[in-house]
């Protein structure tokens, strides 16, 4: 059963010294963060990213765009190849993000790889993946990992694989998903029993699971080139 989320009093994107925490964290915790970071010393406020020009714009993890221009995401070559496979490093950093990416428990970032046959088709049991966020159960009374990224901080997923069944090359991918936690959280109520909500609960599910997008995707052949994805 999914139990109430317990109500929890913040100002915004900042919990106080009293507020709901998890694992001796505030819930949010996204001004303290950035007062950390080498963005608060250059002057460098929060309008200026989610505000350009002072448009109220609010862009944020749900804005492809914004958050391509947060990350650096470089593929390059694996330490150690596989003779007639591929191999690659995946990485990605918070170059440009003034506090942890992602800075809430809501969303997930993958990093991915993954065989893929010639006509794009991922092979099963091929992929891996390595996770960025900060997940906690859905009723809020447990921080199950915490792996974001702070300012300057970087993440990868080293891939090296002999091609098989078909495959031709590996496809390497940064995928979004700004709503994972509500995602989840509506396929629960589902499992359990929405009653005559039902039908809402689904198309908020549905809502949610077509906010994801890819922010990087590129394939490697086994002579170590990229080709379009």
């Amino acid at each position: 059963m999914v139990s109430r989320a317990r109500r929890v009093t913040c100002s915004c994107h900042q919990f106080g010294p009293d507020g709901y925490a998890l694992n001796g964290k505030p819930l949010e915790d996204t001004y303290e963060e950035w007062k950390a970071s080498r963005f608060a010393a250059a002057g460098v406020q929060c309008q200026d990213c989610h505000m350009p020009d002072r448009r109220h714009l609010w862009r944020g993890i749900h804005d492809a765009d914004m958050v391509r221009g947060g990350l650096t995401i470089t593929l390059d070559d694996a330490p150690s190849r596989v003779p007639g496979g591929v191999a690659a490093r995946l990485v990605v950093e918070n170059s440009g993000v003034g506090h942890r990416f992602p800075t809430y428990v809501t969303p997930l970032v993958l990093l991915r790889a993954e065989l893929v046959d010639a006509a794009g088709h991922a092979l099963a049991g091929t992929r891996v993946e390595r996770r960025i966020g900060r997940e906690v159960t859905l009723d809020l009374e447990r921080e199950v990992s915490d792996t974001r990224l702070a300012p300057g901080e970087r993440a990868e997923l080293v891939y090296a694989r002999a091609l098989e069944n078909g495959a031709v090359a590996a496809r390497f991918s940064v995928v979004v998903y700004p709503d994972a936690f509500y995602t989840a959280f509506f396929e629960a109520l589902l499992r359990q029993g929405a009653g005559r909500g039902e039908d809402d609960v689904r198309r908020a599910l549905g809502e949610t699971r077509r906010s994801a997008f890819t922010v990087f995707e590129a394939r490697v052949l086994p002579t170590g080139r990229l080709s379009p994805p």
